[in-house]
């Protein structure tokens, strides 16, 4: 799909309450400190670079495409932007506070070792939002429009890669967008269903170090 297709449905009503739902739990769940330097792995068009960013974060935005990188430095010139695979990060270890991955995992071959990427980079931790098996949305969409080629993902995959992490990390979880759609109904149920449900069709990650609680940006959940 083209950059400029794919960043115009968040413009579309559908996708702006999408994405200002999914923005709201990575900001929560990271919960990083005000100026805290963050790199977006698989930022594609920067979306989530630009939130984190109007969220008074320090992005780098990293991505394996040239176009959508080209679209997300045309979109915001103050966001700097680097080639980069996930699974072989162009960063030395515990360079930046934290990372993020927002639907991004869900089109690598190996999400263990893109983890093992993030988390040797890090110095706080990291968020990562992904496509829920267990969500009505995976019942409708799977393997169709631009869900073709994804991979969904539950908790028990998430604690299985993060059980090979070094230190271990500190799992906070919710979901959410329970039903797909911008409806009045599906805004409603968003406010009142709790987020600790796992059928939502985004399930929201936070891995944090242990080595919270000090001064500085680490901050945790």
């Amino acid at each position: 799909m083209r950059p400029d297709i794919y960043d115009a449905w968040y413009h579309t009503e559908r996708g702006s309450w999408i994405g200002a739902t999914e923005s709201r739990l990575m900001l929560e769940l990271l919960n990083a400190s005000p100026g805290a330097s963050v790199l977006d792995v698989g930022s594609g068009t920067g979306y989530f670079s630009r939130r984190l960013a109007a969220a008074g974060r320090s992005v780098v935005a990293v991505d394996a495409d040239h176009a959508a990188l080209r679209f997300a430095r045309q979109r915001d010139r103050q966001i700097p932007c680097v080639l980069g695979d996930a699974q072989r990060l162009p960063f030395a270890d515990r360079s930046v506070d934290y990372c993020t991955a927002v639907t991004s995992l869900c089109f690598v071959s190996e999400p263990a070792v893109a983890l093992a990427e993030m988390w040797r980079v890090v110095r706080c931790g990291m968020f990562l939002g992904l496509l829920n098996r267990w969500s009505l949305l995976h019942h409708r969409k799977r393997g169709r429009g631009g869900y073709r080629g994804a991979r969904w993902d539950d908790l028990a995959h998430v604690r299985e890669w993060a059980a090979r992490l070094d230190p271990a990390p500190r799992l906070v979880w919710a979901s959410g967008v329970f039903v797909p759609g911008a409806s009045p109904f599906a805004r409603w149920l968003e406010r009142v269903i709790p987020r600790g449900l796992p059928w939502g069709a985004f399930l929201a990650v936070a891995l944090h170090k242990p080595d919270l609680g000090r001064a500085g940006p680490c901050r945790g959940a």
